[in-house]
Formats: structure tokens, C-alpha cells, sequence
């Protein structure tokens, strides 16, 4: 049974319960309320008969006026006067004890505090009962419109209201993993208005994720296919007839050199592939004690390019993080920076909290980025002759904001005033931090 019609069967059914116990508790307490009403109205017609009873010599008596006095005031009402000695004084014989339909009343007469006799009167009152019949009908034919109306209003409403969703399982069914571009485009301030808005941000994502996936692994075929090409290249002119021991000893050293170069390569992948996954356990860290320590290991690097590493790192510039590979992030911009730096240049390394963010910045005095390089260095396998002289394999900028980003932080890349590029590590600071 779809959403639709199992709101329209609830509603309906509460409508109905409703109608029940409202219209049922409704006649009960109108039977009651005219039942004790016409009950009241008996004794005041038996108080009334009962006042016009006169005592004689210790005996009741009625004489005709105060009949026509009776008659005038309940002529709807019959009594039955008795003596003390239970004799009929006046008034009709009262019918049998348990006749259907029939209500009485009787009272005492006391005189002086002695009592001389009674009076009983009676009534019909099938009318109560015909009444509660009517007024049951009158109810269930009343319910049944109200029911019918509550079935046509809650499909009406229930079409309405899950309209977005009926659009989401619509374009669910149409969604395949290469065909994302279909949006529901629903602008509502309610809460399904809310959900669509939310589907179609992930289908943002999920568009996006499976391009960069799918232009992952066209750049990592094409990355893969040169090195292979040259170790099947190099090892058929080597088998293809005999050579001389120096001319085998030139194509095995391509073919390491090659192999190395598929080494790294598979290297990059893995780290990249396990990036986002590794970044997930977070804890508390110093960056500023960790952006030295990177001073530390990347010293000797440039020290044979002649660049002078230099640090200025606040301490505690406390951030939440995940330590090995932050460390990794770094360690591949500082890598990046030492590269593309000019020779006997500066890399200025840098950490401090600036209000609710702690910042890494690394900056180098090289060329800086090209204007292609600020929109597309960080995404995996780009290339520019600029930011990329030297070769590589063009994952290191990507690997690194793929790290940050599962850190939860952010990489902003940018030129320094006088040249030379700069990338800015932006992370959440520790709530230790902010105690």
C-alpha cells in the first residue's frame, strides 16, 4: 500500500473513531440530561398534587377544585392518592410495576410531620427512546458525510503534501551512476521542501564525485600507460636478438627507472585512495609544534637546492586533526614548495590561531602559480608548465586537500605580494583550545 492511500486510510479511520465516540457519548449524555430532567419534572408534578391534598380528621381528601387545580397545572400527568392504609383515595390506578415506557414518581404526604399518605404520578416517556434513535441516525448519516468528505480532503491533501517525495522516488528510479543531472527544484519552506532542496545537494555531490572518479581514472590510465609502454618497449628491442652486455645493462636501467616511476606512481594512488578514509580518526594537536617538526625533516632536502627553511610557529595553535596524515598533507605541500622554489631561495613555514581557525601557511619564493594553477592545481594528474617544471606525478596538491578536507579544513592556494606561491591550511581549532 503506498504512502498516499495509508494516509488516507488513517485519516479516515480517525475521523471515523471520532464520529463514533463523539456521536455515542453525545446521545448518552443527552438520554441522560433528559431522563434526570423528566424525572425532576415528575416529583414537581407529585410535590404540586401533594401540596393540593387537604387532611380531614386524619384522612387525605381531594375536592373538585383542587382536581381542576391539578388539571390545569399537569393535564399531562396522572396520579394515584393513597391512604395511609394503601387505598386508592383518587386519581386512576397507576399501570403495572415494569411497563415498558412508563416513568413515576411518587412522594410522601406529611403533615405536622406525620405522614397520611402518598402520591404517585407517572408519564410515557418513549419519546426519550424515540429521540435517541433519531438522533442516532441523524449522526450516522452525518458521520458518513464527514467521513466521505475527510476521504476526499485527506487524498487531495495527501497528494499535495507528498508530491516532493513522489518526484524524489520518481527521480530515484531515473538516477543511474552516469546520469546526475536531473534536480527536483522544489522551493518549499516546509519540511519536504527542505528534504528535496537536500536530495538535490546530494545529487550535487554525487554528480561531482563521480567526474572527478571518472576523470581519476582516465589520468591514472594515462599516467600508468607511458611507464608500461616503455618496459614493454625496452624489453621487446632487448629480446628481439642478441646485444651487447652495455647496450642490456641501458635497458634495464630504463626499465628500473620506469618501474620506480610505476612504484611511486601506485604509491600516490593508494595515498590517495586511503586519504579521506585515514583522516577520520581526528584528536587534539599542536600546529605549531607539528609545522617545526616539518621544518626539521625537510631541511636536508633543501639544503641541496641551497633554500633556507624558515619558521615561525605560535605555540599552542591547537587544532583538531588526525596527526600521521596531516603530517602527510604537509609534508607534500612542503615538497611541492621545495620543487617549484627557486634555488637559494626561502620556504617560510608558519602556523597561528586566527580567531576560530588555526592556519599552516607554506610559501615559497618561486614563480608562484599561474592563474590555471590557482583553479586546477589541486586536483589529481594536472599539469602546467609552470607550476609543474619538473615533472612528478601530480597528485601531491591533491592528495593534500583531500586530507584536509576530511580533516574538515580547508586549502586556499595564492601568490605572495612580491611572488612566489603560498598555500594556506585553514583547520577547526580544539575545544581544549577554546577553554
Amino acid at each position: 500500500m503506498s504512502i498516499r492511500a495509508r494516509f488516507t486510510v488513517t485519516v479516515v479511520a480517525i475521523t471515523a473513531v471520532t464520529i463514533l465516540l463523539f456521536a455515542t457519548l453525545s446521545i448518552v449524555a443527552l438520554d441522560r440530561t433528559l431522563r434526570a430532567g423528566f424525572d425532576a419534572r415528575l416529583h414537581a408534578a407529585a410535590q404540586a398534587v401533594a401540596v393540593e391534598v387537604d387532611v380531614h380528621d386524619g384522612r387525605l381528601s381531594l375536592d373538585a377544585n383542587d382536581l381542576r387545580s391539578i388539571a390545569l397545572l399537569h393535564p399531562d400527568t396522572a396520579f394515584a392518592l393513597y391512604g395511609s392504609d394503601g387505598k386508592l383515595v383518587a386519581g386512576q390506578t397507576p399501570p403495572q410495576a415494569g411497563t415498558a415506557a412508563i416513568a413515576t414518581a411518587q412522594i410522601p404526604i406529611v403533615r405536622d410531620g406525620r405522614a397520611y399518605g402518598r402520591v404517585m404520578v407517572w408519564q410515557p416517556n418513549a419519546w426519550i427512546g424515540d429521540f435517541d434513535r433519531d438522533a442516532a441516525i441523524v449522526s450516522l448519516g452525518v458521520g458518513l458525510l464527514l467521513i466521505a468528505l475527510g476521504t476526499i480532503v485527506s487524498r487531495r491533501v495527501a497528494q499535495r503534501v507528498l508530491a516532493p517525495a513522489g518526484k524524489i522516488a520518481s527521480l530515484a528510479e531515473r538516477i543511474e551512476a552516469y546520469d546526475l543531472s536531473t534536480r527536483l527544484n522544489v522551493n518549499a519552506p516546509d519540511e519536504l521542501g527542505r528534504l528535496c532542496a537536500s536530495f538535490d545537494r546530494m545529487l550535487d555531490r554525487l554528480e561531482s564525485a563521480f567526474a572527478r572518479e571518472r576523470r581519476f581514472v582516465a589520468d591514472a590510465s594515462h599516467e600508468l600507460r607511458a611507464p608500461l609502454a616503455v618496459l614493454r618497449a625496452e624489453t621487446e628491442l632487448a629480446l628481439r636478438r642478441e646485444r651487447e652486455p652495455q647496450e642490456y645493462r641501458e635497458a634495464l636501467h630504463s626499465i628500473a627507472r620506469e618501474a620506480a616511476r610505476l612504484e611511486e606512481l601506485v604509491d600516490e594512488l593508494l595515498a590517495a585512495a586511503r586519504a579521506e578514509v585515514d583522516a577520520q580518526q581526528r584528536q587534539t594537536l599542536d600546529a605549531g609544534e607539528l609545522v617545526r617538526l616539518l621544518g626539521d625533516r625537510i631541511r636536508p632536502a633543501a639544503a641541496t637546492r641551497g633554500i633556507d627553511v624558515r619558521v615561525n610557529a605560535q605555540s599552542p595553535a591547537l587544532a583538531q586533526a588526525d596527526r600521521a596524515t596531516l603530517e602527510r598533507a604537509l609534508l607534500a605541500v612542503a615538497h611541492n614548495a621545495l620543487q617549484y622554489g627557486r634555488s637559494d631561495g626561502v620556504v617560510r613555514l608558519s602556523a597561528a590561531r586566527n580567531g576560530d581557525t588555526v592556519h599552516i601557511v607554506v610559501a615559497d619564493d618561486g614563480p608562484g602559480f599561474t592563474p590555471e594553477g590557482l583553479a586546477h592545481a589541486t586536483e589529481r594528474f594536472w599539469r602546467g608548465d609552470a607550476a609543474h617544471p619538473r615533472g612528478g606525478t601530480g597528485l601531491g596538491l591533491a592528495i593534500a586537500r583531500t586530507i584536509v578536507e576530511a580533516n574538515r579544513g580547508r586549502m586556499h592556494l595564492s601568490n605572495g605580494a612580491a611572488g612566489g606561491a603560498v598555500v594556506t591550511i585553514e583547520l577547526a581549532p580544539s575545544s581544549v583550545a577554546q577553554q
